[in-house]
């Protein structure tokens, strides 16, 4: 079948698009990453600069400690009792890691490790020794010599690193970026929460006043329509005429108070019923038929039909979804030198409704594929750019599905896909 393409669409004579929503969110979001980015590196830098000084402390600690202070308190005749006990007071106070072993490698004594001082199990043994083979890769152990009474000398090892501390610290960067990233995430996710909240509230406010605004001058109309039939009544031989007249006034208000429930479903939860979904878009493309008056050349409608079973949905609803599409698609044959083109086509996939609205008119370049449904975004001179961002919401947030748009390119033709759950 053929229809030819109504003047009432605006003709896209030229590609331009108008500042929206996107727009500042094209730039906040980057920035506010690279700001978050930069704020995590600086904290990182900072963290890794502390530990590096810390460590270097410690290493420079465990060097005197094992140069100079064990091999006193070990192996000097001359110490007196109270500086050993001053000595070992340092010892155990020193932020490092000492194992002392004998000649054989047993371990003697040891502090600074996860091993209590009093364990003795063979189990503990064997850690503490391989605890000891860690330390002698970062730092040489220290031979001394321990006088005996008899003049005769105990050879030992003192193996020295950091404490289990300062180890530990040593993942402070790491484990502070770790923290803020999740603290970043918690709150960019609480933030598009709260934003989507006030989206939500903006929608269903402004849905539900164009409702109410609607609802008056359609009330006032259709009292008029009262009186102008009972004028008809009256009219005699010009009753045939006014009868036309009047009927499609009647047609027109109808359509408005259409309108008017549909915002006002649109701020609210509206209710889904199991219904076929074929004449849901058969009455839309019947809608345009109707209405597209003569323009010079015609516009071909195709309906490849599969068969669907009945799934939940909004009639009115998902009726304006479908005419937003089809009046874009309109829009986009205006310019289109060849035979303009619309399909649509339906068929049942594994658990969803497939719907497809393909046109070969102008197309939408690549890099707006990802806008075309936020709010304000549009390539006509006309229009709010929300036609689409209602399709989306309706479809998405009120049936549970999902839309996406394909094209080639400028020139390309248009395809959108609708995929609605069955139940």
């Amino acid at each position: 079948m053929r229809y030819s393409l109504s003047p009432f669409s605006p003709a896209r004579s030229g590609s331009r698009r108008r500042p929206g929503a996107w727009v500042r969110l094209r730039w906040l979001r980057p920035g506010l990453f690279a700001l978050g980015a930069v704020v995590v590196a600086a904290f990182v830098l900072y963290t890794l600069l502390v530990v590096r000084t810390l460590r270097r402390d410690a290493q420079r600690v465990a060097k005197l400690y094992a140069e100079k202070i064990l091999p006193r308190a070990y192996s000097d005749p001359t110490i007196t009792p109270g500086e050993l006990r001053l000595l070992f007071d340092l010892i155990r106070e020193m932020p490092v890691a000492v194992i002392v072993t004998d000649d054989t490698g047993n371990p003697v004594s040891w502090k600074g490790i996860d091993v209590p001082d009093t364990a003795r199990s063979p189990q503990a043994m064997a850690r503490i020794r391989r605890v000891v083979e860690d330390m002698d890769r970062s730092m040489p152990p220290r031979k001394v010599s321990v006088p005996l009474p008899d003049n005769r000398s105990l050879q030992m090892e003192i193996h020295v690193a950091e404490s289990a501390f300062l180890r530990r610290i040593a993942w402070m960067p790491v484990v502070a970026a770790i923290v803020t990233l999740v603290f970043a995430g918690i709150a960019f996710w609480g933030f598009v929460q709260i934003k989507s909240g006030e989206q939500q509230a903006l929608w269903a406010g402004m849905t539900k006043e164009t409702a109410h605004q609607l609802g008056t001058p359609i009330s006032s109309l259709s009292g008029w329509l009262e009186i102008l039939k009972e004028e008809a009544e009256a009219a005699g031989a010009r009753r045939r005429r006014a009868d036309g007249v009047i009927l499609d006034m009647s047609h027109d208000v109808e359509r408005l108070r259409r309108i008017a429930q549909r915002f006002g479903q649109i701020g609210s939860q509206p209710e889904l019923r199991v219904e076929p979904l074929i004449p849901v878009i058969d009455e839309t493309l019947d809608y345009f038929r109707v209405r597209l008056p003569t323009l010079g050349r015609d516009v071909q409608i195709e309906r490849n039909y599969r068969a669907v079973e009945e799934i939940p949905l909004n009639r009115e609803l998902l009726g304006w979804a479908f005419e937003n599409i089809i009046r874009n698609s309109l829009d986009a044959l205006a310019r289109v030198e060849d035979i303009a083109l619309i399909r649509v086509t339906t068929d049942r996939m594994d658990n969803y409704v497939r719907i497809l609205f393909e046109d070969n008119g102008k197309g939408i370049p690549a890099g707006d594929l990802p806008r075309v449904f936020l709010p304000g975004f549009s390539t006509k001179k006309r229009g709010w750019g929300l036609g689409l961002t209602f399709v989306k919401r309706i479809v998405e947030d009120y049936h549970g599905g999902t839309i996406a748009a394909r094209s080639g390119g400028a020139e390309q033709g248009t395809t959108i896909e609708i995929r609605l759950p069955l139940g």
